[in-house]
């Protein structure tokens, strides 16, 4: 098959289903990011210090901008490398909640929300990104915007080391137990690990791929989670330890990093547009 010849159009079961989890999303954001200490009454389980919970809605409401932006798009090849993103983000939760089933609350309705949407959303997403991606075209647009070698280069270094500290977190929640710059139990450490992985299977992807449309979504929605946890790090500074410092730099040295990207690339297409 040409790929020239392919229909880059969203399917509509990937934009129904991004519109269906819109709402789940920012439900969890509003219990986990503006109420962080009552999820022993609000969450599947009870999750503590504060600064967990606000990391992990500040991540479900990028996860909300990212479906939303899906749902909106009409190029199919725009979701994949996000899409493939969640994919090792549900999976791994729903691996967490297996091995830490002891912890959860399992008479609350939450819990059953939480374990519904990591049961199903492993299963539906492959399915969804393999059918957009067998319509991916897999060239440039005539007006499409590449991103410069040495940018690609960058995000697919930092998505392999972000995604091999996911795998070591998930595999060893010993290590963030032991290093990580506030308290997390094996569960809490299992669960960022996962958090992790989402954008770096995306950075990753950079090696493969030119197409700044292609990644255009995904760098929106962790530059407003990275801000939502940076936010959350003034609000539980107190909760911070050890490697805090070099942890907040970080923060805001990848949220520079990103929103650099995405002022340089935005400038790149007006003048395309232009020329």
């Amino acid at each position: 098959m040409d790929p020239t010849a392919r229909d880059d159009r969203l399917l509509a079961t990937t934009r129904w289903t991004a519109i269906v989890i819109i709402p789940v999303l920012v439900a969890a954001f509003v219990i986990l990011y503006l109420f962080p200490s009552r999820t022993q009454d609000l969450w599947a389980w009870t999750v503590r210090p504060t600064m967990t919970p606000m990391l992990m809605g500040g991540g479900y409401l990028a996860g909300a901008w990212f479906f939303l932006r899906v749902a909106r798009t009409r190029s199919g090849h725009q979701a994949l490398s996000g899409l493939l993103g969640v994919c090792a983000f549900t999976s791994m939760l729903l691996g967490a909640t297996i091995l830490h089933w002891d912890r959860f609350n399992h008479s609350h309705v939450s819990f059953w929300a939480w374990f519904g949407l990591y049961v199903v959303t492993p299963l539906l997403l492959p399915v969804l990104w393999f059918n957009n991606r067998r319509t991916d075209p897999e060239m440039p647009a005539i007006d499409e915007v590449e991103v410069p070698g040495p940018v690609r280069a960058a995000f697919a270094t930092v998505g392999a080391v972000q995604l091999l500290l996911a795998f070591l977190i998930f595999v060893r929640p010993s290590l963030a137990v032991e290093h990580w710059p506030w308290t997390v139990t094996p569960l809490t450490a299992r669960t960022i690990s996962a958090f992790l992985a989402f954008p770096a299977v995306t950075w990753l992807l950079f090696a493969t791929d030119a197409r700044w449309s292609s990644f255009e979504i995904p760098v929106e929605s962790a530059t407003i989670g990275l801000a939502l946890i940076l936010v959350a790090t003034v609000r539980a500074s107190g909760e911070l330890r050890g490697a805090a410092v070099a942890y907040g730099a970080a923060l805001v040295g990848a949220l520079v990093w990103l929103l650099a990207v995405q002022l340089t690339m935005r400038r790149r297409r007006r003048h395309s547009t232009r020329g």
